[in-house]
């Protein structure tokens, strides 16, 4: 299992593999704001589909737990911390994996405060899963896991990109 600190500071996280990303672009120049044609036309839903991104989208800016692990490891994270799961995304590593904020997206520095994942390359199922830990009504302990499962083809994505995948706050 690997552990990392997200600062998100534009509502989102994303897994992707970049060189992917900057292929399926025929490159990308430094400050590109991908975010806006990912939402002004039908890219955004063509990289997901395709396993390039993996998203975690219209989250609270903050400071994230994010674990990643495969599927046959055990959760670091008791079940009952456990309150949102997001189907599954298809996800292709060719050169290394990242987790970044999605500001990466707004103006695109590849590098910039990007986490690199220890992955082989390969198609993968991901499952992201929310947690939270309550003590005496206040948040102490919020974040994402990534549950990585190996497969010999891109699966098809039945995640959402619209699940409300909040963690950090009690709903009112």
């Amino acid at each position: 299992m690997q552990e990392f600190e997200i600062i998100v500071d534009f509502n989102g996280i994303i897994l992707a593999d970049p060189s992917r990303l900057e292929a399926f672009y025929d490159g990308i120049a430094p400050d590109t704001n991908l975010y806006r044609r990912f939402v002004e036309t039908n890219d955004g839903d063509e990289v997901v589909n395709r396993g390039i991104i993996v998203p975690i989208i219209g989250i609270n800016d903050g400071v994230y737990r994010v674990l990643v692990r495969e599927n046959s490891e055990k959760s670091s994270v008791p079940e009952s911390h456990m309150i949102v799961s997001n189907g599954i995304f298809p996800f292709m590593v060719e050169h290394y994996a990242a987790l970044m904020d999605m500001a990466n997206l707004w103006e695109w520095y590849p590098d910039r405060n990007e986490a690199v994942v220890s992955m082989a390359p390969g198609c993968y199922e991901v499952q992201i899963n929310g947690f939270r830990e309550v003590i005496n009504g206040v948040v102490e302990d919020f974040g994402f896991e990534f549950v990585l499962k190996k497969c010999s083809v891109l699966p098809s994505m039945t995640g959402s990109l619209t699940e409300n995948m909040q963690v950090r706050e009690l709903p009112s």
